[in-house]
């Protein structure tokens, strides 16, 4: 088996100085796992409201106070991507974080196309094209209306659903197309990191699917049009350990950098019939790879791990709100969130 290893090669790119220097300023103010503790252990949401505002997030708390947790959130997202696109001189490569977001929703239009449901509500509005103009190219089956990355993609799936009725297939066709131009868009640019960083997400995304598929029974037979190919992982890593006890998967995969990903969140299942292990896990190596981006001197490297390393807080901002609003205890919450930064 080949796996990814660290990549230490710093960038030299000294167009980026002025970005690396703000984003060096921004990661002090990151609120790492002690803060965010503190946060799970607050009486209710006016507590976490209240710490929140001796953080950097207090500049737009009144968005909080005002309109609620899902929306100051989705407007600190959509802050953070401002910024990448304020900082980035290479905005193709930088544009995946943005991209991900159109491919989902393009799995949304696509939903709505082939159920004739009104799903606008699950659309996510950060990326680079509007969801209204995806919505009525499926509708009125345009598709070269579409832009260029989402145009084959939106072909293929609305093929394999005809063929399969399978929305599952279609979410798979949509993330490897969407993969496949990461892919070409990280290789083309000189850095070696956001290559790595692309093929990190596919490893842990096949980890998912190769773990999912066991818990609920799936066929081996089934992996070829689930695993997405270009990460370190191979489908026959995943095939041939596929009917094998957890143990033996294991020994698999023991010098591979995902094996404790694999072990928590295989256990996770074994022991409390969970996923939030396996995403704790993910999350988890996920994080402690983008730190990496700490030994880059200059480069779009380091403005592309903080946003990333961002994101995950805010996602952890998220479930500690929902938490609260549910009663969830401390320790549950704490345990959900992991070690994020």
């Amino acid at each position: 088996m080949k796996y990814l290893h660290a990549h230490t090669v710093s960038s030299h790119d000294v167009r980026y100085a002025y970005a690396v220097g703000r984003i060096r300023a921004l990661e002090t103010r990151l609120l790492g796992k002690q803060r965010l503790d503190r946060l799970a252990e607050g009486r209710d949401v006016d507590e976490v409201v209240r710490l929140l505002a001796d953080t950097i997030y207090a500049t737009h708390i009144e968005e909080l106070e005002d309109h609620g947790h899902q929306v100051f959130l989705r407007n600190e997202e959509a802050r953070l991507l401002d910024l990448v696109d304020s900082l980035s001189l290479d905005r193709e490569t930088s544009d995946i974080l943005r991209l991900r977001h159109d491919y989902h929703n393009l799995k949304v239009a696509v939903r709505e196309q082939v159920s004739d449901r009104d799903l606008g509500h699950l659309c996510v509005p950060l990326g680079r094209f509007e969801f209204e103009m995806v919505r009525a190219a499926l509708k009125t089956e345009t598709l070269d209306a579409l832009p260029e990355p989402l145009i084959w993609p939106a072909q293929e799936a609305l093929e394999v659903y005809s063929k399969s009725q399978d929305l599952g297939q279609v979410d798979t066709v949509i993330d490897k197309q969407m993969f496949a131009r990461f892919r070409t868009v990280a290789d083309d640019y000189e850095g070696v990191f956001i290559g790595a960083i692309v093929r990190t997400w596919i490893d842990l995304a096949d980890i998912r699917t190769f773990m999912r598929a066991r818990y609920f029974g799936l066929e081996t037979r089934s992996l070829p049009e689930m695993v997405i190919e270009g990460g370190a992982l191979r489908l026959a890593d995943f095939a041939e350990t596929f009917a094998l006890p957890l143990d033996e998967v294991l020994q698999r995969f023991a010098f591979s950098p995902y094996r404790q990903v694999i072990e928590r969140g295989g256990g996770g299942l074994d022991r409390e019939d969970s996923f939030v292990p396996l995403e704790r896990a993910m999350d988890e190596y996920m994080a402690s790879f983008l730190r990496l981006a700490r030994y880059f001197t200059f480069g779009l490297e380091v403005v592309l791990a903080y946003a990333l390393r961002k994101e995950s807080e805010i996602r952890a901002l998220r479930l500690i709100f929902a938490a609260k609003d549910s009663g969830l205890a401390a320790d549950t919450i704490k345990e959900r969130t992991g070690d994020v930064e």
